[in-house]
């Protein structure tokens, strides 16, 4: 029985009382962000790819590019009109070709069309950008054990099983099991800035059994073995949760030399961290790509349907300018409703001289006709609405999406207090849509006592 077994077994019997009567089951408790998990378990062979290719887990390999080439132009577009004042636009471009509108129609659809082609464009610059950073990142180096060597493989290539090195300040590319150190008591010291901000390093211990598995001849042993006519594992499988967005909790087995090896956080490296301190250490890539526990908090509903959907974010900003332009549109249309009344009330057929009498059957003949003051005021309602769009000004947007590309592009990329020095990294804004949201501080729910 392995230690899945056990705590199934275990499970079991505290579900039933003393007497032997079932017991209610206990309610369940969400805490904070925590998604539930899947029931079961997965099963990693280590350093074997043939035995973990039935299993279709997921490669090391990440996009976090909001658009491809066939998405591009309707997802662009979808986003361009969840503002809105384009939507507003649009209905004033779509009226002015009406033959109640008094302006030319391309007074409205050239400079619709010009700000949402400035706007797909700045979208295509800035994803772009996000896809040479998703390159770089996939396309960093490793160390991968291959036939009792270390061969330096890109981050991309990376499965599940895999037993890598990784050396002092690199990053890790994966959730790894930490399985040794060049530290004789099996330790390792990390940095987990990039998870929750904190530069202090934190210490992570290997599972004693395992600190022989540092030298690339004695780490190849580290592998299963099905012995065909007794069907049971000498070494080197992991029994573990399915991935899940929770930092800081673990739960699994290692089974190896038919000892069955509880794992707990201490002996998981997640991806994003550094090793700091420490020459090297060796582990097996557990969790890949967006099963990552890091990229699982980001994208755990897209994980779950399979897709890769990056959200859209809107600034405070951004949604207070929706409000104002409903604040405006509904004074626009208090004003185009009086003097759509207006027109309805003071059209007479005593006013001879304007030739209402001939009457045509054409619309703009109907829009004076005094026989149907309705009729009048409805058309009267919208040569108003075009004729008095100016009051939201479609140079606005044009002004503020100029304003936030050169803050990103200008200010923040090139800005030498946030350039590092020792790794030669500069600042990088990887989308200009939150920019007034950044050294925003907001108290809440805080006593402050003074002495």
């Amino acid at each position: 029985m392995n230690g899945w077994d056990r705590v199934r077994s275990s499970r079991s019997r505290l579900g039933q009382s003393s007497n032997g009567h079932q017991r209610m089951p206990s309610r369940t408790v969400t805490l904070g962000r925590v998604q539930p998990q899947a029931p079961g378990n997965r099963n990693i062979h280590c350093n074997d790819r043939e035995a973990n290719q039935p299993f279709r887990f997921k490669g090391n390999s990440i996009a976090t590019t909001k658009y491809n080439v066939l998405t591009f132009l309707p997802k662009g577009l979808f986003e361009q009109f969840r503002r809105v004042a384009n939507c507003y636009f649009l209905m004033i471009s779509i009226l002015s070709t009406t033959p109640m509108s008094p302006v030319n129609p391309v007074t409205n659809v050239v400079p619709l069309s010009l700000v949402l082609l400035v706007s797909l464009i700045k979208e295509a610059w800035e994803d772009w950008k996000r896809f040479q950073n998703d390159m770089a990142i996939n396309n960093s180096l490793i160390d991968v054990l291959q036939d009792q060597r270390w061969v330096p493989t890109p981050w991309k290539k990376l499965q599940v099983g895999d037993i890598v090195r990784v050396k002092k300040d690199q990053f890790f590319p994966a959730d790894i099991l930490f399985l040794a150190s060049t530290n004789s008591d099996g330790i390792c010291y990390i940095e987990t800035a990039n998870l929750d901000g904190e530069t202090n390093l934190k210490i992570r211990k290997a599972l004693e059994k395992t600190w022989d598995y540092l030298t690339p001849e004695k780490a190849c042993e580290f592998k299963v073995n099905i012995l065909l006519t007794v069907n049971f594992l000498m070494a080197g499988e992991i029994q573990c949760e399915h991935p899940n967005n929770s930092l800081y909790t673990f739960t699994g087995n290692l089974i190896m030399q038919k000892q069955t090896l509880p794992l707990n956080p201490n002996q998981i490296l997640l991806r994003g961290c550094s090793l700091r301190n420490t020459e090297y250490i060796t582990g097996v890539v557990i969790f890949a790509g967006h099963e990552t526990k890091v990229l699982t908090g980001i994208f755990f509903l897209s994980v779950m349907m399979n897709s890769m959907n990056i959200p859209s974010k809107r600034s405070t900003l951004e949604r207070k300018l929706d409000k104002l332009i409903l604040a405006l549109f509904g004074t626009l249309s208090v004003m185009c409703l009086i003097g759509s009344i207006g027109s309805a009330v003071f059209i007479d057929k005593k006013q001879y001289y304007l030739g209402l009498q001939k009457m045509t059957g054409s619309v703009e003949d109907d829009q004076f006709n005094p026989d149907n003051r309705f009729l009048v005021f409805v058309l009267n309602m919208f040569t108003l609405i075009t004729l008095y769009s100016p009051i939201i000004p479609i140079s606005l947007y044009v002004s503020i999406e100029t304003i936030k590309f050169f803050q990103s592009t200008q200010f923040i990329n090139k800005d030498l207090s946030m350039y590092h020095a020792e790794t030669n990294t500069p600042a990088l804004a990887r989308t200009s849509n939150l920019n007034e949201e950044l050294g925003q501080v907001k108290l809440s729910h805080v006593d402050i006592f003074f002495p």
